[in-house]
């Protein structure tokens, strides 16, 4: 989208407006003032003074116009001022009539501009008798000398008449026609005021575009409405800089005396870092009486201090380059190499800065300097500009496009290799881009053409490493597809490489990404997490996904090995390699009832996947954050994640995301009683052919498929899940496979109930899972309520309970309480039914009222025209607010008299 001519709305500003508005108010009072506005362009000057004058419309408004073409023409800008009170000049004395009348006719008069001066204030004087005046001067920059002198001699005069005089310049009002004038700072727009400004000026934008144009305008209006969207540049540390502000910075570069314009130029022409010894020392003009740090400060482009020198922000530092001239920038990128060790990263930028066509010699010099990660985008883009061969074009090209994807940059590093693949032949792009396409498409298209790209493009390379790397994601690709015939074929192809240690760690990897239906005995858990820091050294690609490491319980040598790359990729600034090890890990905080660290994972690994464009890893982290919404009860949460994740994810036929996405909702429906709605989500994660099924993510959400059939009296469902749990218990041996069958089997097998339960909390590292554990406890003490062993009940509630308020599993926890409150003593409960019966809904009290009168379910819904599981869950919620276990207890309350 580009930006349209429209100019930008006034949003924030609420400091500012309350200065100018406590001037007008004493001049309402008879007491006048003036202001100068000061601020760098595009800042927003011009808007607040029109905000201003239009909601003043009791002052009687003059303005001062003045036309950069006439700053040489003495008395332009005042002319502009008297033409529409022309007709109250022979009100004044002779003299002040006959100067002003001489300003109008353009003679040059013997009076002087003191005497002018005084004419005007007596003519704006006699003007505010009968209404306040405001007088609004914008462009002040651009008045001539003498209008100058003479608006300054009124602005500091008019405090004893009903007259405000505001003026919009450049620079503070520190010396000249303007001292002792109050300045008013027009500062940069604060960030929510800014993503006002740029939802207004570029409608559709979502939160993480609107976040990043944000980051790139600085607070600047006029940027901000000019920024094309989305933005491209940022990764190479520019910011496309729009008409408007660009003219409005080149005026403003023509008005700085030369020193002053030379140093702000050369602030603009160095890199961000490296370049601060050259830009002290040349913060003192040259024959250093006057430091240009202090003549340059007023302007408010400024920030730092003079032995660390640097424009504000990098919208100000590319709008100065972009208005200066290019002889300027030669100059100051000449300065500036000047200044650096010869040979250095950057005296080599700054020669290549001044050279205009193709110079092999110092494009090769270029990339001998490139530095690991974002840095290396803008050093091999210009000297791909600079390459004479195109196969060394495309060479660096592709490789400044691997280094914006590490960066964090998926929108440049797709343009970058785009570049790079039109110069040349494709596999040679192939290669110098070490499989880039196959892998943005991973990031955001379809998951089956990109395992076709990433299969096809393993066959260019010879580099084993290489080949391990792309078959990775390949494997990532088809497992997330649920496509078993793709990964199958990664691994037929993975099966014949020979570097170093793979031949060690492949036949493990065959294991964990086969079919999931594989009824081979594997390597038990034990011996997979044995290998699993080997393959971390080795090619840690090849690590399973999260869910992969879950099922097969290695989560703890799973977890070491991503949190070590966590940190690895955090100390090589790896933007993108680090979002998806946060995802990944989040996964496994949670298991391992990490929540809080799986929630500040998760959101770090959201808000850098969406700025980078990595849909994939966004999604993953998405449905991280909705399992935590849904375990707290916080449905609301799980619906917002899950929109976004199931629109996006359909199209790329990520069958693991939405399996995710269905299980997060099928929690949280579970959760808040809603049995049948839970099913029918949960149901769909290993039914055949549906968008959501999934192997892996079916297994994982075992026990709540097979509660809700239980709830929802659809048994057989959840033996269907119960059977391949038992499948997979006899392919793996893991733990927690082993602990949820015994539930599966509790749930589904009321003889063998207690059996299961006793065994499931017996499995070695059951509680490891603390969130399961807890949930197991609470089954059993479920259990053990209805079977009236209430102090059995109350030691695995009481247990439970504690878990899950550690945890802030807040649905699971008013679920324990609730059966603590049924197991109290017959006292205690007749008491709380007394306080509850006042909490009961019309409907509970009559489904309550004919429970007491031993109608069963089924006669009851028939009177009330209700299903009986409608019935069934009133009940629960009479019994749990009464604090009682049965409907015996119920009549004895006396509720059946109550009509």
């Amino acid at each position: 989208m580009r930006a349209t001519a429209a100019p930008a709305p006034l949003v924030g500003r609420q400091a500012e407006i309350a200065a100018v508005t406590e001037v007008l108010d004493r001049a309402r009072r008879g007491t006048g003032g003036a202001l100068v506005l000061w601020g760098e362009p595009g800042i927003g000057k011009t808007a607040l003074l029109d905000h201003v004058t239009a909601a003043s419309p009791d002052f009687a408004p003059l303005a001062v116009q003045p036309a950069r073409c006439e700053s040489r023409t003495p008395y332009a800008g005042l002319d502009t001022l008297l033409r529409p009170v022309e007709h109250l000049i022979a009100t004044l004395p002779v003299a002040q009539a006959a100067t002003l009348r001489g300003v109008l006719a353009g003679e040059a008069t013997g009076a002087g501009r003191s005497l002018t001066a005084v004419a005007v204030l007596s003519l704006l004087s006699t003007l505010a008798v009968d209404r306040p005046l405001l007088i609004v001067v914008d462009d002040a920059h651009r008045l001539d000398t003498e209008t100058e002198f003479v608006l300054g001699f009124v602005a500091r005069r008019v405090g004893t008449d009903p007259v405000v005089v505001l003026v919009a310049g450049h620079d503070a009002p520190a010396g000249g026609s303007w001292e002792g004038v109050d300045p008013l700072a027009v500062s940069p727009l604060a960030d929510d005021h800014a993503a006002q400004l740029v939802a207004a000026a570029h409608p559709g934008l979502d939160g993480p575009e609107i976040t990043r144009a944000v980051k790139a305008g600085g607070g600047n209006p006029l940027a901000l409405h000019e920024l094309p969207i989305p933005i491209d540049d940022l990764a190479a540390g520019t910011v496309p800089v729009g008409p408007r502000l660009r003219k409005a910075f080149a005026e403003r570069l023509q008005t700085m005396p030369t020193p002053a314009r030379e140093f702000v130029v050369l602030m603009a022409a160095a890199r961000a870092d490296g370049d601060q010894l050259a830009l002290a020392r040349s913060a003192r003009s040259r024959d250093a009486e006057e430091p240009v740090w202090e003549e340059t400060t007023w302007s408010g482009l400024l920030a730092g201090t003079p032995d660390r020198p640097a424009l504000r922000h990098p919208v100000v530092r590319a709008a100065v380059y972009a208005s200066a001239s290019p002889s300027e920038r030669r100059n100051a990128h000449r300065t500036l190499a000047a200044a650096l060790p010869p040979g250095s990263r950057g005296h080599v930028w700054h020669r290549a800065a001044t050279v205009h066509d193709a110079d092999e010699e110092i494009a090769g010099l270029l990339e001998q300097t490139v530095p690991s990660g974002a840095g290396a985008v803008p050093i091999l883009r210009r000297a791909a500009e600079l390459s004479a061969d195109p196969a060394a074009a495309t060479r660096r090209l592709a490789g400044a496009a691997v280094a914006a994807w590490h960066g964090g940059d998926a929108t440049m590093a797709r343009r970058l290799l785009a570049d790079a693949r039109s110069l040349t032949d494709e596999v040679l792009a192939t290669r110098a881009s070490r499989g880039l396409r196959g892998v943005l498409e991973l990031a955001e298209g379809s998951l089956e053409r990109a395992h076709r790209s990433i299969s096809r493009d393993i066959a260019a390379f010879d580099d084993p490493r290489m080949r391990v790397e792309l078959g990775a994601a390949a494997l990532h690709a088809g497992w997330s597809a649920a496509r078993d015939d793709l990964v199958a074929e990664t691994l037929t192809r993975l099966a014949g490489l020979t570097a170093p240690g793979l031949p060690d760690v492949l036949p493990i990897v065959r294991t964990w990404w086969g079919p999931a239906t594989d009824p081979a005995r594997a390597a038990s858990s034990a011996e997979l997490g044995d290998v699993m820091a080997h393959i971390s050294r080795v090619e840690s690609q090849l690590l399973p996904a999260s869910p992969l490491g879950l099922v097969w319980g290695l989560d703890d040598p799973l977890a070491d090995a991503v949190h070590a790359l966590v940190r690895r990729h955090r100390r090589h600034a790896d933007g993108t390699s680090l979002a998806a090890a946060l995802a990944r890990i989040a996964r496994l905080d949670i298991a391992a009832g990490r929540w809080g660290a799986a929630e500040d994972a998760a959101a770090e690994g959201l808000a850098s996947a969406e700025r980078i464009g990595a849909e994939h890893i966004a999604a993953e982290c998405r449905n991280c954050l909705g399992w935590l919404a849904a375990a707290r009860g916080d449905g609301r949460s799980v619906d917002h994640l899950t929109v976004r994740t199931l629109q996006l994810a359909g199209p790329r036929r990520d069958r693991a995301v939405s399996a995710s996405a269905h299980w997060n909702r099928g929690m949280a429906a579970l959760a808040a009683g809603r049995a049948d709605a839970a099913l029918d989500l949960l149901a769909r994660l290993d039914e055949h052919g549906h968008e959501a099924a999934h192997p892996i993510v079916a297994l994982l959400a075992s026990l709540d498929t097979i509660e809700a059939a239980v709830h929802a009296r659809r048994p057989e469902i959840g033996r269907r899940r119960a059977e391949a749990l038992d499948a997979w218990v006899r392919r793996t041996g893991a733990h927690w496979a082993i602990f949820t069958a015994h539930l599966a089997r509790a749930l589904l097998d009321e003889p063998a109930a207690e059996r299961s339960y006793r065994a499931a909390l017996d499995v070695p590292g059951a509680s490891r899972r603390p969130f399961d554990h807890a949930r197991a406890r609470l089954l059993y003490g479920e259990w053990l309520r209805r079977q009236r062993r209430r102090r059995d009940a109350r030691q695995q509630l009481d247990a439970a309970a504690e878990t899950f308020h550690a945890l802030g599993a807040r649905p699971m926890l008013e679920r324990a309480r609730r059966e603590q409150r049924l197991i109290m003593a017959p006292a205690r409960r007749d008491t709380a039914a007394g306080t509850g019966m006042a909490t009961l809904t019309a409907q509970e009290r009559r489904v309550a009222q004919l429970a007491a009168d031993d109608l069963t379910n089924r006669e009851i819904g028939a009177r009330l025209r209700i299903s009986d599981r409608t019935v069934g869950h009133h009940l629960s919620n009479v019994f749990a607010k009464l604090g009682l276990c049965s409907r015996r207890e119920l009549a004895a309350t006396g509720i059946a008299g109550r009509r």
